[in-house]
């Protein structure tokens, strides 16, 4: 094991180093991990005082290989060569959550070691490679995985901050950030689960149906006599057919003789006058 896996025996986090790495909303390329470690009853492995403690990955830029928080704790803990007949619950709270590979080292660690429960609580997902299915892989080898709340956020500042009497102050968004992680990280998990539904919503209760009382059964009068028709009347009388009207036969057409000449008048006359004297004498 490196000597510098181990971490400073109860050193506190400076309040800007834990705001920084832990606060959700920002995007730090370093990454913290305080730990727990709920000692059983006769346990003498864990060295006192390091049942707490911080610890962060090992950059490129520092002496030696570099090396992810999450293996430098697994070296931390298997230095301890814990007791395998006593049971340890460790809990660790973490700025980023594993990589794929930290997570499947992690995955392996738990099945060699059924003594050891793990519960991890991220501020934020890390994003890159198969970081899905190495969540998944860690998930099924029995580890708790959640996102940091408010509850944890305030526990870390007063278990490994130095927060010098001050109270842990939330920042702006960090609950919703927090809720929206976790909506994440649980689709992570349980790829095939639904998206959450608002609650089933139930009317007032009703005030139960009114019956009035059972009325008395329909009163129906006597059967009446059957309907009385008249004998059935003898056929209407139609007269035997007329004969048929007669025509005489077409008579010829009228027959106008041919036009007469004009009547001639002759021309007059005056009557002679000693005719017309003669006879006024003879009657005289």
């Amino acid at each position: 094991m490196e000597a510098s896996a181990a971490p400073m025996a109860r050193r506190l986090m400076d309040e800007d180093t834990f705001t920084e790495n832990f606060k959700n909303v920002n995007w730090p390329r370093k990454t913290y991990l305080c730990y727990e470690v709920e000692l059983p009853d006769g346990d003498s492995r864990v060295p006192p005082g390091w049942d707490k403690g911080f610890l962060r990955n090992k950059p490129i830029h520092m002496p030696g290989p570099p090396r992810d928080a999450e293996m430098r704790f697994l070296d931390l803990i298997s230095s301890w060569k814990l007791d395998q007949k006593l049971r340890y619950r460790v809990t660790c709270f973490i700025s980023w959550s594993p990589c794929a590979d930290c997570a499947q080292r992690l995955a392996e660690f738990l099945r060699e070691n059924s003594h050891v429960s793990l519960r991890i609580f991220a501020s934020r997902i890390f994003t890159k490679g198969d970081y899905k299915a190495g969540l998944r892989t860690l998930q099924a080898a029995e580890a708790q995985i959640a996102i940091m709340a408010s509850e944890e956020f305030e526990h870390c500042w007063e278990t490994f901050v130095d927060h010098q009497g001050r109270p842990f102050q939330p920042w702006d968004e960090l609950d919703p950030k927090s809720r929206y992680l976790s909506e994440q990280l649980l689709h992570i998990l349980q790829p095939t689960a639904p998206p959450s539904l608002p609650p089933l919503y139930f009317p007032p209760s009703l005030p139960p149906l009114y019956f009035p009382p059972s009325l008395p059964p329909l009163c129906f009068p006597p059967s009446l006599p059957p309907l009385c028709f008249p004998p059935s009347l003898p056929p209407l009388y139609f007269p035997p057919s007329l004969p048929p009207l007669y025509f005489p036969p077409s008579l010829p057409p009228l027959c106008f003789p041919p036009s007469l000449p004009p009547l001639c008048f002759p021309p007059s006359h005056p009557v002679p006058g000693p005719y017309f004297r003669s006879l006024r004498d003879s009657s005289g």
